[in-house]
């Protein structure tokens, strides 16, 4: 897909703003604009630069795709759709089959962007991933309110659910959810699976009650949820459809109560494990220092940063609280995803970069023994290391004989850290061997953590010590312990096999029992 210089360069407020987003000079910027004849790009941005815009982006809530940005997907490069078409299919094929429980506010149904938003969830749906929909109404509320002339009061983040309000929550609940039906059930017609008979189905899953009196407020008909009916939902979801929730739930009394969307959201996702709880925001929330957006961190991070917080109505301490407590109760991964980066959900699903910020119990969830079936992906991992010389070459029988010695990291498919430990009991040593980290994650802490797990290992087998042969990583390792040493100080297995031609340095760290 062809990008228009000009379209990007007013995107970001100028030559200069984009150059110093992206770290180019302004010359190569400028050169975007010019005729091909003079030098230049003929006004379409280079595809070696579309990466580096789209991270600036997300960075800076700076939406590419709204208004008239991309051109038809017929002048886009073969090569560069069979790129980005390969580079999608490990999150395809991880994504298949999973549950995702998403949350989106009222205000996603009013904006312009609400028919992709629904063309979104459709896609997800196309690619196989059971989904549940949780929706809010407060806008919708708010207006009803507002028409009616009734007083509404709102303590923290809590409106008090008098009888009035509660039937114009009915309304403005019914009014929202045939407005999410009629646009995802036009997004399904339209998909390739339209044939398959994709229904949305609504219903009592949830069991509320009520409030009560906190801090001598009556709350009214304002609930919390109750229970959730696992087995009904699970069914409905292995039946193919998409389930499409209300904020609004009865008591076994039939009493109905007004609930925040988010907390069924997560009352839900805890309570049928699902494999993602997605929250979209309304804003990018989570930013660091250099107003980037802060890409994953762990639920003691997020429990922190949450009792940290002064203002405990902003929308980020209630996501957050969300978080933590979906994780806590067994959910893996907890994303906060700005809803209104048009393309954001499947940015943050569908490549590495992503696009909002992951919350996990553990800094890397999937770091595990590898098996046969990563072989491909080490392969594809340590080739480019191989071919600058940083490892030396191994065949995939090589790997296959030794896989029961590797270690690997997997985000959502792809295999992006590994690395081997080989162990020689006589001598009470094991070699580090195979550390290899992909371009897209090595400013993450992936390999150290990858090291712990390795050094933990050799521990459990009673070894005393680990090395490392190395060319061009030596100060990697000196920071993380290991202290130059000589051939004469490895096993004599492994002086016989050393590769002389690479002349690799030798690194040794003494493991504390």
């Amino acid at each position: 897909m062809q990008w228009d210089a000009k379209n990007i360069i007013d995107k970001f407020g100028g030559i200069k703003t984009l150059a110093k987003a992206i770290g180019k000079d302004p010359a190569t910027i400028y050169r975007w604009t010019y005729s091909k004849d003079k030098g230049g790009t003929g006004g379409i941005v280079p595809s070696s630069a579309t990466h580096l815009i789209q991270q600036a982006a997300n960075q800076h809530n700076i939406s590419l795709f709204e208004g008239n940005l991309t051109q038809s997907t017929s002048g886009t490069h073969p090569h560069q759709f069979i790129n980005w078409f390969r580079r999608t299919v490990p999150y395809i094929q991880a994504h298949r089959g999973k549950t995702f429980v998403i949350s989106f506010n009222g205000e996603a149904i009013e904006d312009k962007l609400f028919s992709e938003l629904m063309q979104d969830f459709a896609l997800l749906n196309s690619l196989g991933i059971q989904l549940i929909l949780v929706h809010g109404i407060r806008p919708q509320l708010e207006k009803k309110i507002a028409q009616s002339n009734i007083t509404s009061t709102v303590v923290g983040h809590l409106r008090i659910t008098t009888k009035d309000i509660l039937t114009l929550a009915k309304e403005a609940a019914g009014t929202a959810r045939i407005s999410i039906e009629a646009e995802l059930t036009r997004c399904l017609a339209n998909s390739l699976i339209s044939n398959a008979g994709i229904k949305i189905t609504s219903g009592n899953f949830i069991t509320a009650k009520p409030l009560g009196v906190l801090e001598g407020t009556d709350y009214q008909h304002t609930g919390e949820v109750r229970k959730v009916d696992t087995n009904s939902l699970k069914t409905n979801l292995h039946a193919g459809q998409i389930i499409l929730i209300s904020p609004l739930a009865y008591s076994p009394t039939g009493d109905i109560f007004n609930l925040r969307g988010e907390e069924v959201a997560t009352a839900i996702a805890a309570s049928i494990q699902a494999d993602k709880l997605i929250l979209l925001t309304e804003q990018t929330e989570l930013l660091n220092d250099d107003k980037n957006v802060v890409k994953q961190i762990t639920t003691k991070q997020a429990k922190a940063l949450l009792n940290s917080l002064d203002d405990q109505n902003s929308d980020l301490y209630l996501h957050l609280r969300e978080a933590v407590s979906a994780s806590q109760r067994g959910v893996k991964r907890i994303h906060l995803v700005n809803r209104k980066l048009n393309g954001a959900l499947q940015l943050e699903l569908f490549t590495r970069q992503g696009s909002g910020t992951l919350i996990s119990t553990h800094p890397f969830e999937d770091a595990r023994q590898a098996t046969v079936e990563d072989i491909q992906g080490i392969m594809a991992l340590i080739k480019p290391l191989e071919l600058r010389g940083l490892l030396s070459h191994r065949s995939a029988e090589h790997i296959e004989q030794d896989i029961n010695n590797f270690h690997v990291i997997e985000q959502d498919g792809l295999i992006t850290t590994c690395a081997a430990l080989h162990e020689y009991p006589e001598e009470q040593m094991g070699e580090l061997a195979c550390v290899a980290v992909h371009p897209d994650y090595q400013t993450g802490e992936r390999g150290e953590y990858l090291l712990s797990m390795i050094e933990n290992k050799a521990r459990t087998k009673g070894l005393s010590s680990l090395f490392v042969l190395t060319t061009q990583t030596s100060h990697w390792f000196l920071e993380r312990g290991f202290l130059a040493a000589d051939l004469l100080d490895l096993p004599e297995s492994k002086q016989q096999n050393y590769n002389k031609t690479r002349r690799s340095q030798v690194l040794i760290k003494q493991l504390n029992q």
